[in-house]
């Protein structure tokens, strides 16, 4: 439908650690334009290692430099890199031998096409204009088309590296979240009456969970966009670099005429604080039809109320007894 999305949404969880006595300079030569690999006994190992892969003995810090150039020890082609890749075109992940280096490095190979690459090709190292001291710095291409680098080392050595964890979720809106939806932009709230408890459920799961019974479009209903406040809570935001909310406001559940169950997760920012309370009648005023959004709209929670709702007012009408709303506070 016009205006209806897929759920597409991005957890990311940013991290930072020291890299120690041996990743440290490992990275801290990739910033710089060099790869190093470690001495353990006979061999050097790419990337390095604090301990031999064999015993686990200790190493010596022993760091040599290895390549740039190598031979491809196996690979794999990735024909729709994800934006976690280090390029947002097809590209080859290898195992690379380095010379120079007794162990294969895994690593990514800018190719141009499949056919371009085999096992046994000669490869080379090539440097980012902009490194940070991390394994992203570097990456290879067929020997050949390798260039010539004038690369200016930087003043401090590499001892915090910075990661970001992420996880891209894309799925599309069930269609009961399909018809919710577009009952808000449409300037109606639509919920599901249970077949089974007859309950009106605001914004709907699909089912009544309580009787075990699944509900389809036969069972959707319209409720009100005026109602009581079931319960409120009153946020005080905490300032740190980034919040862009500076003042008190209220985030309420609101038991809509007609439903068996509050709608949860509404900001109230227009009615002051002190006049705030349980059993009060609010209304709902909404956005011009051309400023409606649903895109916060997921599967799972919420009613994405403030893309589609401008304010929520006062009715007027007398409050509701708070002693029933106790029922639905949340």
């Amino acid at each position: 439908m016009p205006g209806i999305q897929d759920v597409s949404m991005t957890l990311e969880f940013p991290y930072q650690r020291t890299t120690g006595p041996v990743i440290g300079p490992f990275l801290t030569g990739l910033r710089d334009g060099k790869i190093l690999g470690s001495r353990c006994g006979d061999r050097v190992l790419c990337p390095p290692l604090e301990y031999d892969p064999d015993t686990s003995a200790p190493l010596d810090t022993d760091l040599v430099e290895v390549g740039p150039g190598g031979t491809v020890r196996s690979w794999t082609w990735v024909v729709e890199p994800t934006r976690k890749h280090p390029f947002d075109h097809p590209f080859a992940f290898a195992m690379i031998l380095l010379d120079g280096a007794d162990t294969p490095l895994l690593h990514a190979v800018d190719a141009g096409a499949s056919d371009a690459v085999s096992t046994g090709m000669r490869v080379a190292a090539q440097f980012r204009e902009e490194r940070t001291g991390a394994i992203t710095d570097v990456y290879f291409v067929p020997e050949g088309q390798a260039k010539a680098q004038d690369i200016t080392p930087g003043e401090e050595p590499v001892t915090i590296s910075e990661h970001l964890i992420g996880l891209h979720i894309s799925e599309p809106l069930y269609p009961h979240r399909v018809r919710f939806a577009q009952g808000l932009l449409d300037g109606r709230i639509l919920g599901q009456r249970s077949p089974a408890s007859g309950k009106v459920y605001v914004p709907s799961n699909g089912y009544d969970n309580m009787e075990r019974t699944e509900m389809t479009e036969a069972d959707d209903v319209e409720v009100a966009d005026r109602g009581a406040v079931s319960s409120f809570t009153i946020i005080t935001p905490v300032q740190y670099y980034g919040q862009k909310e500076t003042e008190p406001y209220i985030r309420a559940s609101i038991l809509l005429d007609g439903a068996d169950q509050p709608i949860i997760g509404v900001d109230v920012r227009d009615i002051p604080v002190d006049e705030f309370r349980v059993g009060m009648r609010v209304q709902a005023v909404w956005k011009q039809p051309d400023d409606r959004d649903v895109a916060e709209l997921g599967n799972r929670f919420g009613g994405a109320w403030e893309g589609v709702i401008d304010r929520w007012e006062p009715t007027g009408e007398p409050d509701m007894d708070p002693r029933p709303l106790q029922e639905f506070a949340f």
